[in-house]
């Protein structure tokens, strides 16, 4: 009796699971995660069979997490790596440098990124974002920049408003990440961009609650109108 083989554990398997990655995250990327199928990912890698995706992954849950699980790891490296410094030189408090340790690595990460910063892009705007983030390890060391980040809002912001700062530089450094990765015009000018975006992080973690007056809200009369009524 033949031993059972896992899918995708011989070379050719791989490649193929590699390869239905490679062009499901061209595609999110390219047309956003709803408009792509499973059937039209398969076709585009020029696969015979058009259940191939299905076969690897299950389904578009399981594609979309098998993408960030391939990609992330790289990345979670070095932000494990630089976590770890922080911790040791008792700097977990310092927000512009918890920042950096969760902006750099993914910067650095861009001239081997493919699509992906694009296609995180794309799932940021998608309501099956947050689940299939927390759902990948892959995903763990930044679910810890972010909470760190949090802890250093709550000294000063209310909850409702942590969260939304949150959201904010979430989808400020997704869009970011994913501008520099099209734009591919090289290490200097990431770096430089990479600089300003964690400071606007930091900004936006560390800045204040701003409460507007009452009169912020009221409408205001057209001028000529207001004559009218005289």
């Amino acid at each position: 009796m033949q031993p059972v083989v896992p899918r995708s554990s011989n070379a050719g398997g791989r490649e193929t699971r590699r390869l239905l990655l490679r062009t499901a995250e061209r595609l999110f990327a390219q047309q956003g995660i709803d408009a792509v199928s499973l059937r039209q990912i398969a076709a585009a890698a020029k696969m015979r069979n058009t259940g191939a995706v299905a076969y690897h992954f299950g389904d578009k849950a399981g594609l979309i997490r098998a993408i960030i699980d391939d990609r992330q790891a790289q990345i979670d490296k070095g932000v494990r790596r630089q976590l770890a410094e922080l911790e040791q030189q008792g700097r977990l408090d310092d927000l512009r440098a918890v920042c950096e340790a969760g902006i750099q690595p993914a910067v650095e990460e861009i001239p081997e990124s493919g699509h992906y910063f694009r296609f995180l892009a794309q799932l940021d705007r998608h309501p099956q974002a947050i689940p299939e983030l927390q759902a990948s390890d892959a995903f763990k060391s930044m679910m810890r920049i972010l909470k760190l980040q949090d802890e250093a809002a709550r000294r000063h912001l209310p909850a409702a408003l942590v969260e939304h700062r949150r959201r904010f530089a979430t989808h400020l450094v997704f869009a970011a990440l994913a501008d520099l990765e099209a734009a591919n015009a090289g290490r200097e000018a990431n770096e430089v961009v990479m600089a300003d975006l964690i400071g606007c992080v930091a900004a936006l973690y560390s800045a204040p609650a701003w409460t507007p007056k009452p009169e912020a809200f009221q409408p205001s009369v057209p001028a000529t109108r207001s004559r009218r009524r005289k």
